[in-house]
């Protein structure tokens, strides 16, 4: 059996570059061999040593990858993943962030990588990325309701030039800063609220314009919400709106109505009454399971067969018991 290595197997071994060998060697973690004679010409290092340090690497690399090591992976900015682990409230392990160190960091597994990777795609494909809605140079927002007159109730919508204006009728189009200047115009509500200083994820709803729902959802968002806590666009024919989950103080705009439409419309969250509050927040719960290895691959192969992620695999199955436990 070889007693010892040299540095470019020590390297090969634990996968570093050779000055991190002598690093290694620097600050006593692996032992070189003595050569009082200068016969090898080579630097050894004992193997004890060396395989310990090895096992110990694989265990830290067994426990899970870095935020910064998942970022990478995904193609996104760490503070992503940050998002992520929190709106999933995942119950992530810390260990030493390299050998004998004192320093923590995540260690994410690869079921907690899938679920982020899965969550983050979601976010991909349908959240906005800004408020589209609203105008900060003139403070607007668009399909904002005010009053023309005192009494005619209009809506700030954009013409084919994309001016801001009303449609009194389905010729005539008032612009915007005339109707300031030459009319009584009063907007109906406020469309500022203190930004949500809690980052507990959004909740996401989609309503067709075409819907009644849609203006009430729209000044339930402005009113309620206000635009610093949502993120909107028109697109395809819908609003996709992302609202920051916190806790909103309810207003005449905030009926049982509009909560009712809200509710059938949001895709990922919910949204609940809490005394004088409408409270957005996540719907779900995340449950981590811990297998044995020889386990997981095996119910990862029966979630496979069935063109399931091992994620959606479990949760139909659990669902089946739960409800042979129920018709019991």
């Amino acid at each position: 059996m070889q007693h010892a290595y040299t540095a470019a197997e020590v390297a090969n071994l634990l996968g570093c570059s050779l000055p991190t060998v002598y690093s290694y060697e620097k600050k006593g973690l692996i032992q070189k061999m003595a050569d009082p004679h200068q016969l090898s010409g080579v630097s050894r290092f004992e193997r004890e040593g060396v395989d310990r340090l090895k096992r110990e690497k694989e265990q830290l690399n067994a426990a899970g990858r870095s935020i910064t090591e998942v970022a990478q992976r995904l193609g996104v900015y760490p503070p992503k993943v940050k998002e992520a682990i929190a709106a999933l409230s995942l119950d992530i392990q810390s260990v030493p962030s390299s050998f004998q160190s004192t320093k923590l960091r995540y260690a994410i597994t690869k079921a907690q990588e899938r679920e982020i990777g899965q969550y983050l795609k979601r976010q991909k494909g349908t959240r906005s990325k800004r408020n589209h809605l609203y105008s900060p140079t003139s403070d607007v927002a668009l399909y904002q309701s005010f009053l023309l007159a005192g009494e005619q109730s209009v809506r700030l919508r954009r013409n084919e030039q994309a001016e801001f204006g009303f449609y009194l009728d389905e010729h005539e189009f008032l612009p915007y800063l005339e109707a300031l200047r030459s009319h009584d115009l009063e907007p109906r509500y406020g469309i500022h609220q203190a930004r949500q200083s809690v980052q507990q994820g959004f909740t996401d709803l989609v309503v067709s314009t075409g819907k009644k729902a849609f203006y009430q959802i729209t000044d339930v968002l402005y009113a309620v919400c206000g635009v610093e806590n949502f993120n909107a666009e028109i697109r395809d024919g819908h609003l996709v709106a992302s609202i920051r989950n916190g806790k909103y103080a309810v207003n005449a705009v905030a009926t049982e109505e509009a909560l009712k439409m809200t509710q059938k419309v949001i895709q990922t969250g919910k949204v609940e009454i809490d005394g004088d509050y409408w409270m957005f927040a996540r719907s779900d719960r995340t449950l981590q399971l811990t297998f044995e290895e020889v386990v997981y691959e095996e119910l990862k192969v029966l979630a496979e067969t069935e063109g399931l992620s091992l994620k959606e695999w479990t949760q139909r199955v659990l669902k089946e018991k739960r409800e042979q436990l129920k018709n019991r």
